[in-house]
């Protein structure tokens, strides 16, 4: 192979290079690239990168149809070749591809005027607050908290160490605002996932016959087992009892529906809404939802499992999803006020987005991708046709 003209190639030029492309496209890719980088290992990160974007736009796992892809290669390729290419690569490589389903473009809308606006809470530290009234405040977006074996240790952020009275045993909280996230592990080793705009209340360490805490927002649960002492999640639209042992719950009191999504194990629902409610039991790859103030739980099959955890490792997966739920996520995420001013479209979604990046860049790769525009008005973000 000829690799001569690719030694002053940047990754752009790697993806708008008719022949490279067909390398990355061909049923034998993986021996033909690992050609290719052994004769230019300098332009291994360049090389990967390309691929990684190329595949991303010819993913069939996405369903993106022939007529967006060829769609999203054209304008790649029009007489304004520079400032795309500079807008592309600069934002799939973070954005790692937000995809739409159908060809045309697709809007977060709202049903009323009240709702058009996506409004995050003002940006504070989370705030572990103890049991005698005490509050630790955490500045770090992303903040570790471990507590000992019998509750009286916290450990901070790998450093600071925090110590309670277990006396008494009154509930601990830890409140996660809008723009932070936190791992927290209890007591007794369960490991508790925070997303933005969360709060869990839980004992420092969970004594009697039963281990019970309280969810308000969204959390993912990796729950140690203890067959002797049984572990309850509880909103104010339902108890869970967890039989095992991975499962995530978003259950953000600005949202109608509340959703459990079981990855591993076993767990079973009751309706706060009916004390007569029947047990509902949740199995793997399968998602249970119920809506504010009902009584029955809907079941259904969970196709693509990142989609609902994916949060918990920096980046968001969208399969089949409304526009208006991706802002919304974004929103959370970063702490943003989002406004739309577009006509109502219900296009979906499908691809990943990278939460690493500042917010601006995010939109930056939302609006090109969706062929829209936004701008910044004081502190909110409004996107346009």
């Amino acid at each position: 192979m000829n690799t001569e003209r690719y030694k002053t190639y940047k990754t752009d030029d790697f993806i708008y290079d008719e022949d490279f492309r067909g390398i990355v496209r061909s049923s034998s890719s993986d021996d033909r690239l690992k050609e290719f980088l052994e004769s230019m290992p300098e332009k291994r990160y360049e090389i990967n990168l390309a691929v990684q974007i190329i595949r991303g736009l010819h993913k069939t796992k996405f369903q993106q149809s022939a007529n967006r892809k060829k769609e999203l290669w054209q304008k790649i390729e029009t007489k304004q070749k520079k400032h795309v290419q500079l807008s592309f690569v600069r934002y799939a490589a973070s954005f790692l591809l937000l995809l739409c389903a159908g060809s045309t473009l697709f809007y977060f809308t709202t049903r009323n005027q009240s709702d058009k606006s996506i409004v995050a809470k003002n940006t504070n530290d989370a705030q572990l607050i103890l049991a005698n009234g005490k509050t630790v405040s955490i500045s770090s977006k992303q903040s570790t908290i471990k507590y000992s074996s019998d509750g009286s240790g916290i450990l901070v952020n790998d450093s600071s160490g925090v110590g309670q009275s277990v006396e008494g045993m009154g509930l601990n909280k830890l409140i996660v605002p809008f723009g932070k996230r936190s791992l927290i592990t209890l007591s007794d080793g369960t490991k508790v996932w925070l997303n933005s705009g969360s709060t869990l209340s839980f004992p420092p360490a969970f004594r009697g016959k039963t281990r019970e805490v309280n969810l308000t927002g969204e959390a993912f649960f990796d729950v140690t087992h203890n067959k002797e002492k049984p572990f309850y999640v509880k909103t104010d639209a339902f108890k869970m009892k967890v039989y095992g042992t991975r499962f995530d719950v978003r259950a953000y009191e600005q949202d109608k529906d509340y959703n459990i999504v079981l990855v591993e194990g076993k767990v079973s629902m009751n309706s706060t809404n009916n004390s007569r409610s029947k047990e509902v039991f949740l199995s793997p790859n399968h998602k249970a939802t119920i809506s504010r103030g009902a009584e029955d739980f809907e079941i259904s099959d969970v196709d693509n499992m990142e989609t609902y955890t994916s949060w918990t490792e920096g980046y968001l997966t969208f399969s089949n999803s409304d526009i208006s739920d991706l802002l919304k996520q974004v929103s959370r995420y970063y702490n943003a006020t989002i406004e739309v001013n577009m006509p109502t479209n219900n296009e979906k979604i499908y691809g990943k987005l990278d939460l690493k990046d500042n917010l601006e860049r995010v939109l930056d790769g939302i609006a090109f991708i969706s062929k829209t525009n936004y701008k910044k008005i004081g502190n909110k973000y409004v996107f346009y046709e």
